[in-house]
Parts: structure tokens; sequence; C-alpha cells
């Protein structure tokens, strides 16, 4: 999965970050694949099972996990957890699935949201552009485990669909639709679930993040989106007879000026008191006089409204990388192993910055690909 570019001017964004350790590699490709395609191709999840045991989630359109008794020691599982069906039919939203965000109550039934690719290019007659991103169509579906995390399925299409924007596939209009929803985070105040998801630009619907809600995780059929001014966008299926009008079903995408489309990692975050959102994104930084890219994050007090963007971590993006320059990183996630949440939706003072770092060769991306993780100390 390929990310996307955005670059946005915002005055004062900090030029330092509160890494207070080196790097130490949680996954190395090149000695712990179990295939070529086994890579960290979304941001890092976490949860404690009913076993007592800590997994992490390493996403790809075939999910795999690192399992152990804890986030330092964990070990490889090269058994599938969830495989993408890869449907030719854009209406099935079942084509390659990345299981992106996770719930649960018990450890052992675990609801996920899944990030939908409909790649066109891969099915004949479906993209005359004969390329990815043209052609590249996304939605947010939903899949459960039972079995602890061993195995995670589906309703059958399309009751597994969670959010799309009410505009059908368009060979060539890509990329659209409604991308990597963020950690599943329950608000200690009004109980309700949120996540945050990357929205294009298409039609009726503006780019930035968007923030959705449920009482009910277990029912994809329950988020609902923000409209600017309340929890009241319904997300519809634009293949349903007859077709629904886009308006009143595109969600609003909340504190663009401050955030972008920074949606990686969300938690609750116990030592600021704040909602912590993580991200990629590159800010002009007038300190500097330049634009940065790397890591940064926000906060808020109620999802909506986000403070100026801080830097965590500098680095080149996949989309400012430049031939000859360091290595890229991408899809940054904040996990605290000392959270007391099964999920790690909570963060404190000191949590880890888990990120995956891409290896060029010729100045090409390859499928080498490491997870990486370094220490934070946060400061109010």
């Amino acid at each position: 999965m390929l990310a996307l570019a955005l670059s946005t001017r915002v005055p004062g964004a900090a030029a330092a970050g509160p890494v207070v350790g080196p790097p130490q590699t949680v996954f190395d490709w090149s000695t712990q694949a179990c295939e070529p395609n086994h890579i960290p191709d979304l941001p890092a999840r976490a949860f404690r099972d009913d076993q007592g045991r800590v997994q992490l989630i390493m996403a790809h359109f075939r999910t795999r996990r690192l399992v152990g008794p804890n986030l330092g020691h964990l070990s490889v599982d090269c058994t599938p957890t969830f495989s993408s069906s890869q449907d030719a039919h854009p209406a099935a939203y079942n084509d390659r699935e990345w299981i992106a965000s996770i719930w649960t109550d018990d450890g052992k039934n675990i609801d996920a949201l899944v990030h939908d690719e409909y790649q066109g290019n891969q099915h004949p007659g479906m993209c005359p552009q004969a390329s990815y991103f043209p052609c590249w169509y996304n939605a947010i579906t939903f899949a459960r485990s039972t079995d602890g995390g061993n195995s995670f399925t589906q309703p059958a299409p399309p009751h597994q669909l969670v959010a799309s924007t009410p505009y059908p596939y368009l060979a060539g209009a890509g990329p659209y639709g409604y991308f990597e929803p963020s950690n599943i985070v329950q608000s200690p105040t009004d109980g309700y679930y949120y996540a945050m998801m990357h929205a294009e630009e298409h039609g009726l619907q503006g780019v930035g993040t968007c923030l959705m809600r449920t009482r009910n995780p277990d029912n994809p059929a329950s988020w609902r989106g923000w409209s600017g001014s309340g929890f009241a966008i319904q997300f519809v299926d634009p293949y349903q007879s007859p077709a629904p009008l886009p308006s009143g079903h595109v969600c609003a995408p909340v504190a663009f000026g401050n955030i972008a489309t920074m949606h990686e990692s969300l938690t609750y975050n116990t030592y600021l008191q704040r909602y912590l959102l993580a991200g990629s994104a590159t800010f002009w930084n007038s300190g500097l006089h330049a634009q940065v890219p790397g890591f940064y994050y926000s906060t808020s007090k109620d999802l909506i409204h986000w403070g100026q963007p801080t830097l965590l971590m500098r680095g080149p993006l996949p989309w400012t990388y430049q031939c000859g320059g360091a290595n890229p990183i991408e899809y940054p996630s904040l996990i605290d192993p000392t959270s007391a949440s099964r999920t790690f939706s909570t963060t404190g003072r000191q949590p880890y910055l888990y990120y995956t770092r891409l290896h060029y060769r010729d100045c090409q991306a390859t499928l080498d690909r490491d997870l990486v993780r370094v220490p934070l100390q946060l400061s109010k």
C-alpha cells in the first residue's frame, strides 16, 4: 500500500522531538519475514489476549502477528490471521484488506476495522489506465475474531461495510474513499468508541481527517461520521438501489488547518489529559524556514478541535524521499507498554513510537521494511 502525500504550512510547528533513546528493531524483514510480502504496511496495533499474551498486529493484505509475554519479547507467528479475498467486484468491498484497528473487552472476542482497497489494476478489464493509483478505491470494513486473534472472519458482502463514500468505483478517478482507520478509543466521558480515518477529495467529500463513533464496535452499520456540527453522517452503500444521494453521507474533516491528514495513531493520554494524535506530515517550520517532514503529534480535549502540531521525529517520508538520501519512514503508532487498556488505547508520559523503516535500492522502494520503535518522553 502506498501513502498519500500532503504538505501543509503551519506557523510555529516545533522543530525538536521528545525521542529519548536509540531505535530498537521489533521486526527485521531480512531475517524474520515468512514470505517476501510479509511487511509492516500499516501502523502497528497491539492487544492483550485472553491467555495473558501480547499480540502485535503487523498488517498487510495477508495479516500476521508477533506474539509474546510483553511488548519487549515478541516472536513472529507465520500463520496468517486474515487473508484478502481479492474479489474482482468493487461492490463487494472485499478485494485487498488490512486489519487496521481493533477493540476487545476480553481478549478473546475482537472487533476490527479493516482498510479495504479495491485495486482495479489487478482485475482484467477494470482499469484502462493499468496503474495502481488511478484505479484505487477505498473503504472501511469490519472483521471479527472469536478465538483470541487466531483468525478473523467477515459478514457476507456487503454487510461487512463500515464506511464508504457515496460514490461507486470509477476507473481513473482514484485514489478516493476512506483510508487507514486509527486506533479505536473509548471516550472516558461519554462512553462512545471513536476512530479517525483519512479521506481523499472526491465529489462532495473533502480531503482531511474524518472522525466517526459508535456505541457498538461489533456492529459495522452503527458507525456515524462527524458532519461539522454533530455525528449525523450515516455511511451508505453507493451500490444499493436506488442509489443514495451523496449529500448528507460525506464526513466533514476536522481541524484541517492544524492536523492536515494526520490520522494514523489515536490514544487518550493520561499524562496530558488529552487525546493524542500522531501522524505523518510535512509542515512548515517558521524557526527553520523550511518544510520539515516526519512524525508529528497534536492534542485535543474533544477530538474535534486540535492544537498545532509538534514534531515527534524528523525524517524523510516516502513522498519527500530524494535519491541518495536517507531511507524514508512511515506509519507511526504510539504504544505504551504500561497502558491499562487491553488494546493499548491509552498512553502515558513515556510511550514508544513504533514506525516502519523502508529500505530503498537504486532509488527505488523494495519489500525490505523493518518495524522499529523508539522511546519517548512527553512534556506538558
